[in-house]
């Protein structure tokens, strides 16, 4: 192409550096974890349940307390099959009480 000129690319030596190292001026800095989380135990507490729930679990859970928590926002009851979902939700985690 006749008149075509590459644009040069500043900066980019930057991209490409070895990141093996890091330069004598940074220092690594540690990660604070918040007190409220915690790792997952291999066995739940005595006084405690444990429940594996899917992603679309979780939404669906999600999706029912929001709508709990504002009800005036969404109109109508949910469909059918959201119903059902809910259903089979409500019986997995009140399974074995």
């Amino acid at each position: 192409m006749k008149g075509f000129r590459r644009a040069q690319l500043r900066g980019s030596e930057e991209l490409f550096r070895p990141t093996d190292q890091l330069p004598p001026h940074q220092e690594v800095m540690a990660v604070d974890v918040p007190s409220d989380v915690r790792p997952v135990p291999a066995a739940p507490a005595p006084d405690q349940r444990s429940v594996r729930l899917s992603n679309e679990e979780i939404e669906l859970l999600a999706d029912a307390v929001q709508h709990l928590k504002f009800p005036h926002q969404q109109s109508g009851r949910p469909s059918m099959e959201r119903f059902e979902q809910l259903e089979t939700l409500r019986a997995k985690l009140l399974a074995n009480i």
